[in-house]
């Protein structure tokens, strides 16, 4: 763990807020890859994920607070109804080629 550097301390409180959550969350700066971890110091391995945001701000408190493992019903379910409608778009359009097709 020597590339990460845990942080304590930061400029919005986010350290502080997000260990309101769960008392076992730590953030950590990843100097390889030089992006903001969230980690759970109860489990092992202890990395739970990657901050898709280059500072630590609100916006990285309400991804802690939404990919939370008590949220993962309601996550799995918000990707199998994306992947649903992705599939029924895709087959609209295979049907819509196909009629077009056919009007020549």
């Amino acid at each position: 763990m020597e590339r990460l550097i845990e942080i304590k301390d930061d400029l919005f409180d986010i350290s502080s807020r997000i260990k309101s959550i769960d008392e076992n969350y730590k953030i950590y700066f990843n100097r390889g890859t030089c992006r903001y971890e969230l980690h759970n110091s109860s489990k092992t391995p202890t990395f739970q994920a990657v901050f898709p945001y280059s500072s630590l701000d609100k916006r990285a408190l309400d991804f802690a607070m939404q990919s939370r493992v008590k949220n993962k019903d309601a996550i799995l379910a918000e990707i199998d109804a994306h992947n649903a409608r992705l599939e029924k778009q895709r087959q609209d359009e295979i049907i819509n080629n196909a009629i077009g097709n056919l009007r020549i």
